[in-house]
């Protein structure tokens, strides 16, 4: 089974009537089975009604995870969706969390420490700042923390501190969406280990047959000669590591 580790349901905060039929005419084409589906740069409220409804469509193709900024009312969101849709997933970005106020690691620790205490178990946050990430993660032990992008988007330099934090950290993964430099992986994936990649495509932005592409392309020689990805290592970036820690195997 191949599951997209992240799919938003709009284009930085754009989203039109047909998108959700079109991410999965794009899932077909790509033969990914299921998604985790998410939605952000709107209001709470609005972005997970948005997550609700897809999920509601396709509900054997759709994984939702919750949406808070903390420009919003993010507590009685927060208990929305774990207590009334039972959501265990959520997803954070730093280009909303800096609005929170001036220290952004804080903001971060208040919101993830009160969901884990209402059940969220996965994290997936982009915020591409090392030390806050290595403070957060080892002192919020209690969620899995997934950092997308390889942990370093647009710091690709630093892609070797993240993969060896994951490697380090029982509780952090790592996803391979929308990294430029794609032919680092095979040094970078034995930085990490296999067992801490997790593939996604962060959609709808980005092309999920593009972004699965950039995993096939290590099942072959590559120039930097690292190993060929084996069929059991394939299977855990594509999707077994990610049903693990979904709940779904």
């Amino acid at each position: 089974m191949i599951i997209d580790g992240m799919m938003h349901l709009e284009t930085v905060g754009k989203h039109w009537d047909s998108l959700v039929d079109e991410v999965i005419e794009h899932y077909d084409c790509a033969g990914i089975d299921k998604g985790v589906v998410l939605a952000t740069w709107m209001p709470s409220r609005e972005s997970n009604d948005l997550t609700l409804a897809a999920c509601r469509k396709y509900p054997d193709r759709f994984i939702p995870f919750g949406h808070v900024r903390p420009i919003d009312d993010w507590r009685d969101e927060l208990e929305y969706i774990t207590k009334e849709l039972g959501w265990t997933g959520l997803k954070l970005h730093q280009g909303e969390l800096r609005h929170g106020g001036p220290d952004i690691k804080a903001t971060t620790r208040q919101i993830v420490e009160r969901a884990a205490e209402l059940g969220v178990r996965l994290v997936k946050i982009h915020l591409v700042d090392y030390p806050a990430v290595e403070e957060l993660t080892r002192e919020i032990a209690s969620v899995t923390w997934i950092l997308p992008h390889m942990g370093c988007y647009g710091q690709w330099q630093d892609m070797q501190k993240y993969c060896e934090l994951a490697r380090q950290r029982v509780n952090v993964y790592l996803d391979t969406c929308a990294v430029a430099p794609y032919y680092e992986f095979g040094k970078a994936f034995q930085w990490a280990g296999v067992d801490k990649i997790t593939f996604a495509t962060d959609g709808f932005e980005f092309s999920p047959l593009v972004e699965k592409t950039k995993i096939d392309t290590l099942r072959l020689p590559t120039p930097f000669q690292t190993p060929r990805l084996t069929d059991e290592e394939y299977g855990m970036i594509m999707g077994g590591t990610m049903a693990r820690l979904l709940g779904l195997s």
